[in-house]
This record gives C-alpha cells, structure tokens and sequence, in this order.
C-alpha cells in the first residue's frame, strides 16, 4: 500500500512539473515572440523579409498563399539569422533577465525545429505521435492552438515540439500536411542531401522545412 502512495505521490509530483514547465514555456514563447515583432529594428525586419522570400517564395502565387505570414514570423523568431549571425529567439534570452531554470527552457527551444510526425492515436490533449523517418513513437501534448486546429489522427503535421517532464511539448502553431507528395518529396531531399554533404536530420529542417510547408499551404 505504502509502495502504491509513493508511486501515486511521484506520478502527482511529475505531473504538477509538467504542468509548471509548460506555463514557463509557453510565457518563454510569447515574450520571445512579441520581442520579435516589437523591439527588432525594421532594418531587420526587411533584411528578413528579403531573405525569406528568395529563398523559399518563387513568386507573386506563393506570397498570397494563407498562412505564408505565420510561417514567416515563427521562421523569422527561431531560424533567421540576424546581421550578427545570430537567431532572434537567442539574442532575446541573452538580453532579458530570466530564472535559471527557464534560461535552461529556453537553450532547449533554441534546438527546437519543424519536423513532421505522424499522428497515430489522439486521446484528449495527448498524441501518440511517430516521426516520420526514425519511425520511433512518443506522446507529445497540444497546446491551445493545436486545439484551435483540431489535429486528427493518421493526419502528418509540421510541428517544433520539446521534451519536457512526462510529455513532449508542441511550440507555436502547426502546419498540416495535405499530400503525401510533400512527405515523399522531403524524404527524397532529405537522403540526396546527406548522401551528397552528411547533413543531419534536424539541422537539413532548420534550413529545408519551410519549402515543404509552404507546399502544403498551397
């Protein structure tokens, strides 16, 4: 009995952890994402527009497509490189004063990417989720606007998401794949790309995910 206490006390424990982390992380996100908007000088701001567009808008078409403005600033946040060569999402942790353990937090999203996963069972707020090319499985938990999306199962999805205490946490909006062309598509850019340079997995999504998330939006 005793030995059921300290195992229910512990799950308890956890939990409240979990629950604890996520506000620290999603207050993180909102800061760091309104520090972006606000306090970065518009000389910034164009040079990443300018950037972004040549890169992954290849015309007029593609510019209205919905929802190209929220992968810009989510883009714009943790993978544009400033002037300096560094990203905005780390020269906002450096200039803010912040608690060590969401200083931690926050050195956790800085490795944060789009990646696309699976989702093969969805139970509440929590998603049995498999990547999608390791094929390994993990529970990742939604925030609000996963729930304004209303992701479905057997659905892939473009997601950044964290380890955190009992449940992997989504960061900022997701994208919707629509075709399995674009999941075949980054497959094959993928293995061309490291057989030719060895580019890792996640670092080819830092610099790739946005060309076949905006394949999907249009």
């Amino acid at each position: 009995m005793q030995e059921q206490e300290r195992t229910l006390d512990l799950e308890q424990f956890r939990q409240k952890k979990q629950n604890i982390a996520e506000g620290h992380i999603e207050d993180l996100y909102r800061k760091a994402f309104e520090y972006a908007l606000k306090e970065t000088n518009i000389r910034e701001k164009v040079r990443a527009k300018m950037i972004f567009t040549k890169r992954f808008l290849h015309n007029d078409e593609a510019r209205m497509i919905p929802g190209v403005e929220k992968l810009f600033q989510e883009w714009f946040l943790f993978d544009y490189k400033t002037i300096t060569g560094q990203t905005l999402f780390f020269q906002f942790l450096q200039n803010h004063p912040l608690h060590e353990s969401t200083k931690f937090l926050g050195a956790v999203m800085l490795t944060a990417a789009w990646e696309p996963i699976q989702v093969v069972k969805k139970g509440g707020r929590i998603l049995n989720c498999r990547t999608l090319i390791q094929g390994d499985e993990s529970l990742v938990k939604m925030n609000h606007l996963c729930m304004e999306m209303e992701m479905k199962e057997e659905r892939v999805y473009f997601v950044r998401k964290v380890p955190l205490v009992t449940h992997q946490w989504i960061i900022g909006p997701v994208f919707s794949m629509e075709s399995m062309n674009v999941t075949e598509n980054l497959k094959s850019r993928f293995s061309q790309m490291n057989q030719k340079t060895g580019v890792l997995w996640r670092t080819f999504l830092k610099e790739e995910a946005p060309h076949f998330i905006l394949q999907s939006l249009s």
